[in-house]
């Protein structure tokens, strides 16, 4: 064989052709790599999960759900407005790291990311930890799953923001395993999960603490203070 090139599977393949295949494949590594860890500029926060970049983009926070502020015909829900401050305390003006995941935009066009501040804070998990946000489980994107329930957890059990206060409706809450929603069982949608995807709890707790996340219309009264 020629010292010049090598025999692969019958084949005489030139060195030179396997070095330059070799610099193609790290060019798409590392393009890969760039796409998924990308710095970017915060110019003004939305709310406590979506924010605006300098380029003109929308990002939506991966595995969290903050409280709505107010907007259109509905009112804020309670810790919305703090929600919202303590997210443009940690990042608005700032140069972030954005991580993507499986998918890169929702249903409205904005970026799906892990948000991470120059000292490696995720500013997801912060969010949760400060009991300003709970999570929300969404396949595919689940790479900080484990990470994001831990947190909400440690807010829980210091009681913090959400936590500090709970109503309990009367009732079991039923929870899909595939979505990892949950619903009252008076709920129609409740009935509409199969015996094989269905999971009870007797509390709201439970399910929250299980990583399941209310339902649209299970959210409504969700944090409202107890009397």
């Amino acid at each position: 064989m020629n010292s010049q090139s090598k025999k692969t599977y019958g084949a005489t393949v030139p060195n030179s052709v396997v070095f330059v295949g070799a610099i193609l494949i790290g060019l798409v590594f590392w393009s890969a790599v760039l796409e998924a860890a990308e710095r970017v500029t915060v110019k003004r926060v939305s709310d406590g999960d979506t924010v605006q970049l300098t380029d003109g983009r929308a990002v939506r926070y991966i595995g969290i759900n903050a409280p709505e502020i107010d907007h259109a015909r509905n009112a804020a829900q309670p810790l919305g407005f703090e929600a919202r401050a303590y997210n443009a305390q940690l990042v608005e003006g700032r140069t972030v790291r954005l991580e993507l995941d499986a998918e890169r935009l929702d249903d409205y066009g904005r970026t799906l990311a892990y948000v991470f501040l120059p000292d490696g804070t995720l500013v997801n998990e912060s969010l949760l930890q400060s009991g300003l946000a709970f999570c929300l489980y969404r396949l595919p994107n689940v790479k900080y799953e484990s990470r994001l329930l831990a947190a909400q957890r440690t807010a829980m059990n210091a009681g913090r923001g959400l936590w500090q206060h709970r109503r309990e409706k009367e009732g079991r809450y039923v929870g899909n395993r595939n979505s990892r929603r949950f619903h009252l069982a008076s709920c129609p949608e409740a009935k509409r999960i199969s015996r094989r995807n269905r999971v009870v709890y007797p509390t709201r707790w439970e399910a929250f603490w299980a990583g399941y996340s209310p339902s649209r219309e299970c959210l409504a009264d969700m944090f409202v203070p107890a009397d």
